[in-house]
């Protein structure tokens, strides 16, 4: 006889992941009832779930000499979906940056995060800077809008990041070490239709308009921020 296998919390998730950013879901209208669903399965995720190796939370880990200050867990990668887990060292943070045309669920499993996000405005809207002026070259520019500050730990909800609402944004570990499950759907490299690959782009506010309203500059990766990698270790994606 053939044991049943067993399915994990983690497999689950992964399960209906899969199934909420399916193209046969999205043409069927039930792709906000999947996704609700996601999230609230998100939410009953943990450390043990996925195997989070606690001296991640560790001092020690983080006062090694040349540690990176960002680790990422990858534990599956398609052409619909990835998902892994970011652990920052205390005081670190994810610079700013877009998901182009991507939804980005968050779930924190250690420690505790700050979330500031910023919507691309296009009602606001000032003139973008051409990127060759004279041969010099001109940073492009965004208008955006501040959303609310999300301050979340584990007992908090999962954090839903959207296409069109808080895809920029930057999240930063507070009061030690921090480590949060990411879902990101389609997945950095995936085609957008007409307009290439989709490439992760970082930014810094350059001004602000009024209240909540910045101007964004496309820049480089900051140098302060680079990261390694470290295996899966958690149970099989049954």
């Amino acid at each position: 006889m053939f044991r049943k296998a067993v399915v994990t919390q983690i497999g689950s998730v992964l399960r209906q992941a899969l199934t909420t950013f399916s193209s046969v879901n999205e043409i069927k209208g039930v792709f906000h009832s999947n996704l609700a669903l996601l999230k609230t399965m998100l939410e009953r995720i943990t450390a043990e779930d996925v195997g989070f190796d606690p001296l991640f939370m560790s001092d020690a880990l983080w006062n090694r000499p040349h540690k990176a200050p960002v680790t990422y867990v990858n534990i599956y990668e398609n052409d619909v979906l990835s998902v892994g887990i970011f652990v920052l060292k205390p005081g670190m943070k994810l610079p700013l940056h877009d998901h182009p045309q991507m939804y980005g669920l968050i779930k924190v499993i250690a420690g505790k995060i700050k979330i500031t996000s910023f919507s691309l405005n296009t009602e606001k809207t000032v003139k973008v800077e051409s990127n060759v002026e004279d041969n010099i070259f001109v940073p492009k520019t965004h208008v955006v809008e501040m959303n609310t500050e999300i301050i979340a730990d584990i007992s908090s909800e999962s954090c839903c990041l959207e296409p069109d609402s808080k895809n920029l944004h930057e999240i930063e570990s507070l009061d030690g070490p921090a480590a949060f499950l990411d879902i990101l759907s389609p997945p950095y490299e995936t085609l957008i239709e007409s307009n290439g690959k989709r490439k992760c782009t970082y930014y810094k506010i350059k001004k602000e308009l009024s209240p909540s309203v910045f101007v964004v500059e496309e820049t480089n990766s900051p140098s302060w921020f680079w990261s390694d990698s470290y295996p899966y270790t958690g149970p099989e994606l049954v």
